[in-house]
C-alpha cells in the first residue's frame, strides 16, 4: 500500500515568496492509500534549490542575456521604456526583480513607464499594488516620475491601433505602452493550456484592448491545438507574433517551484528567452508517460496558486493525457474564494458560466462552440471553463473541495465532495478492483514529456496519444 501526500493548498498568491522564512508558510496537505497493484505512476518532480538573492539574481540576468543585447545596452538607444509587470493573480515577485531593471533605468537617465498586464481582470486595488511592487519601490517610483497604469480594455480612448496579426487578431496596444520604443515584460514562464504562460502574454492579453483579446481567444482556445505544453500552437504563436508586432524587444522570466520560489530567471530578446525558460521549465516538471492511459487520475494543487477553481483547475487539461476517456479526474482543489476591492468571488466562481450547458455532453458543447461563434459567450472568462469543460465531456470530473463550495457546485452541476478518500473509494467502484490510478500532486505543473510541442504542429487529438 502506498500512502501518498497531495496538496490542498490556497495561499495568496502575492504573500509567497515575499519572504525568505519557510517557517510563516503554512502548508496544507490530503493523504491517500493506494494499493500497489494499482497505483500505475506517482509523479514528484525532483526542483532544484531556489536562488539565494532574487534581486542579485535578476541583475546578474538583465547583464548576461541567453540572446540579444545586456539590457544597459539597449536602454542606452532608448528613448523612452515600458515595464510591464503581470497582475495580483500571478505569483511572479515583482516586488524582488524590479529594483534590478529600476536600477538600470535610472543610470540610463531614461523616462519610463510601469504597466500591469491585468488584460481584462479588474484592476488592483491599491493594497493589492502595495503588495504586488512593494513600498520602497512605489516610492522610487515616484521620485523617478514613472507612472502606474492598468490596462483598460473597454476603454477605446486609451488604445493605439497597431495592425493585424497573420491570423487575424486585429491589434490595439495600451497607449502609454505603445508610446514607449523599449519594452519589457516580467512574468513567469509556466506550460499552461493555452501552450506556455511568461513572454509575449503579458502583451496579450496583458496590455492590449478588449477586442485583441476576444479575436484570439475565441479564434483559438477551443482548438485541438491548443493544449498544455504547445508552445508552437495556434494560440501561443499568435501571442508572441502580436508581442512582436506591438515592439516586445526583451522579456525576463522566472521559473517558481511548487513553493513559490525562484529557482531561475532568464533574461533576452524575445521571444527566445522566453522559449528557452520554457525548455528549462520542462526540463524540470514534463514527466516520462508510464505507457497506458490510468483509470483514474488524482490531482493536487499547490501553492503559489489561487482562491478559485477557475484559475487552480488548469491541471484538468494536463491530467486529460494520461487518463483514458471514460475514467474519472479526482481534483482536490480548496477554492476558498477571495475578497477584493470589486467584490466577493466565491470558490467557484466564473465555473458557473457552464451551468446553460450542463450536463456536459457532446451535444451541449456543439452549443458551446456556436456561442463562442455568435459571441455569446466571453472567452475571456471562457478560456478555463470551456477547455475543463469539454474535458468533462469525456471523463468525469470528482472535485474535492471546501464545505462551502458544494451548494454551488450542486447548483453547477458539478460532481464535489469534501472527503478525498469518499472521492477515491466511489472512483474505485466504478472502475473496478484493476483500475489503474495516477497520481499528479503538481497537475498543474506537470505534463507528460511526449506532449510537448515546442515548433512541430501539435496533435489533432492530443487526448488519444499514449507514448
Amino acid at each position: 500500500m502506498a500512502t501518498l501526500t497531495i496538496p490542498y493548498e490556497s495561499l495568496d498568491p502575492l504573500t509567497i515568496g515575499a519572504s525568505d522564512d519557510e517557517s510563516k508558510i503554512s502548508r496544507e496537505s490530503l493523504e491517500l492509500d493506494v494499493p500497489d497493484e494499482n497505483l500505475l505512476a506517482a509523479i514528484y518532480p525532483e526542483e532544484p534549490a531556489p536562488v539565494g538573492n532574487v534581486t542579485e539574481t535578476a541583475r546578474t540576468a538583465l547583464e548576461a542575456p541567453v540572446s540579444g543585447p545586456r539590457f544597459s545596452e539597449l536602454l542606452a538607444s532608448a528613448s523612452k521604456v515600458a515595464i510591464v509587470i503581470d497582475n495580483q493573480f500571478r505569483p511572479t515577485p515583482a516586488s524582488k526583480l524590479l529594483p534590478a531593471v529600476l536600477d538600470a533605468v535610472e543610470a540610463a537617465g531614461k523616462p519610463a513607464v510601469l504597466a500591469c498586464a491585468n488584460g481584462k481582470v479588474f484592476p488592483m486595488s491599491e493594497s493589492d499594488i502595495e503588495q504586488k511592487i512593494g513600498k520602497d519601490n512605489l516610492a522610487r517610483l515616484e521620485r523617478l516620475g514613472i507612472p502606474f497604469h492598468q490596462n483598460e480594455p473597454r476603454n477605446a480612448d486609451a488604445y493605439t491601433y497597431i495592425g493585424v496579426s497573420s491570423r487575424g487578431t486585429p491589434v490595439w496596444l495600451l497607449t502609454v505602452v505603445a508610446e514607449c520604443d523599449l519594452k519589457i515584460t516580467i512574468g513567469q514562464a509556466q506550460a499552461n493550456h493555452w501552450g506556455a504562460g511568461g513572454g509575449g502574454k503579458l502583451i496579450l492579453p496583458g496590455v492590449v484592448s478588449d477586442e485583441t483579446v476576444e479575436s484570439n481567444h475565441c479564434a483559438f482556445v477551443p482548438s485541438p491545438q491548443t493544449h498544455y505544453g504547445a508552445y508552437g500552437g495556434p494560440m501561443r504563436s499568435d501571442i508572441d507574433e502580436v508581442a512582436t508586432m506591438c515592439g516586445l524587444q526583451c522579456t525576463m522570466n522566472v521559473l517558481l517551484d511548487t513553493r513559490g520560489r525562484v529557482i531561475d530567471c532568464i533574461f533576452g530578446a524575445h521571444p527566445h528567452a522566453h522559449r528557452l525558460a520554457i525548455e528549462r521549465f520542462n526540463e524540470i516538471y514534463a514527466y516520462e508517460h508510464p505507457g497506458e492511459q490510468a483509470d483514474i487520475a488524482v490531482c493536487g494543487v499547490f501553492a503559489p496558486t489561487d482562491h478559485l477553481f477557475f484559475h487552480t483547475g488548469w491541471g484538468c487539461m494536463s491530467a486529460d493525457f494520461v487518463l483514458r476517456d471514460g475514467g474519472t479526474l479526482i481534483y482536490t482543489s480548496p477554492s476558498p474564494g477571495v475578497s477584493t476591492a470589486v467584490g466577493d468571488f466565491p470558490g467557484l466562481a466564473l465555473m458557473d458560466l457552464m451551468k446553460p450547458y450542463m450536463p456536459p455532453t457532446p451535444a451541449n458543447y456543439e452549443r458551446v462552440l456556436k456561442d463562442i461563434h455568435g459571441r455569446v459567450i466571453q472567452m475571456w472568462a471562457g478560456c478555463i471553463w470551456v477547455p475543463i469543460y469539454e474535458v468533462m465531456t469525456r471523463k468525469h470530473l470528482k472535485l474535492v473541495t471546501l464545505e462551502e463550495n458544494l451548494e454551488m457546485a450542486a447548483d453547477i452541476g458539478i460532481d464535489a465532495t469534501t472527503s478525498l478518500d469518499e472521492a477515491f473509494a466511489e472512483a474505485m467502484e466504478r472502475h473496478g478492483p484493476k483500475a489503474k490510478v495516477i497520481v499528479l500532486p503538481y497537475a498543474r505543473y506537470q505534463l507528460p514529456a511526449n506532449m510537448v510541442r515546442m515548433d512541430a504542429e501539435p496533435l489533432r487529438f492530443p487526448h488519444e496519444a499514449l507514448t
